[in-house]
């Protein structure tokens, strides 16, 4: 079940993101690809080569370093990415899969593989669907831990003694905390992180949904991402809507 369009999301950003397997002696179709996708994205009119694009080919393959975007207006968004082994789009807060978001990514892929020279060859490592949510939390009256209990259905426990005559703080003022699951639809893992982060200069819980394929488990591309990006955003929108449910979920909601 898919959570319904929410009038105060938490999204900080929606992404999809491919990567493919670097060749040692670099890609002679990346210049080429970067001025047809200049072409081609009609909907990304804004083209701005990042302040590493002149870092050697090679190097930027090995790292799946972004060089490119391509943006919809002057500093907007959404954007689209690019490397010699990377390819990203990026949406923020206004992301709606039903509406839009799946729209576009589809388009984006469809359109990179169309343009990209012999794309069947491209060895896809890495096939990412990733939602960034950032919830409001009270850092000096709460204790995150109980917050994720309570609001999260999400329980971390340290063993008491750890905190017992030691003059440590059994509140913890930072987290980092991943977990990951396999899938069978799609095939490829479901990765769940929370962590302590900032939010338009408010300290947050950041919340991260991830469902990836890699190796054997990556879709046939780009005739098979559709429905895998189906398949991939149902898990998130299910896994973020249960764990919110109740007040939480409710405060999100709004007017």
């Amino acid at each position: 079940m898919s959570a319904q369009k929410l009038n105060r999301a938490p999204l900080i950003e929606a992404i999809v993101e491919i990567r493919w397997k670097a060749r040692p002696e670099g890609d002679p179709n990346y210049n080429l690809v970067i001025g047809k996708l200049s072409e081609s994205f009609k909907e990304y009119p804004v083209y701005q080569p990042l302040s590493n694009a002149d870092v050697p080919m090679p190097l930027a393959a090995q790292m799946h370093m972004v060089q490119h975007q391509f943006r919809a207006s002057p500093n907007g968004w959404p954007l689209i990415q690019v490397g010699p082994s990377i390819f990203t789009l990026n949406e923020t807060r206004d992301n709606d899969w039903e509406g839009d978001f799946r729209e576009r990514a589809v388009s984006a892929v469809e359109t990179f593989f169309g343009v990209y020279p012999k794309s069947d060859a491209l060895n896809i490592e890495s096939v990412l669907l990733r939602y960034i949510d950032a919830i409001e939390f009270d850092w000096e009256k709460e204790s995150l831990l109980d917050f994720l209990d309570r609001k999260l259905k999400t329980k971390i426990v340290l063993p008491p003694s750890l905190f017992r005559d030691t003059r440590v703080r059994p509140s913890p003022v930072a987290l980092d905390f991943t977990s990951s699951f396999r899938c069978t639809e799609p095939r490829g893992l479901v990765h769940l992180r929370f962590a302590s982060g900032q939010s338009r200069g408010k300290r947050s819980l950041i919340m991260e949904t991830m469902v990836q394929s890699t190796e054997a488990d990556v879709p046939q591309m780009p005739e098979g991402f559709a429905c895998w990006s189906d398949a991939a955003h149902g898990i998130t929108s299910t896994w973020f809507r249960l764990l919110t449910e109740g007040d939480l979920y409710r405060s999100f909601q709004g007017d």
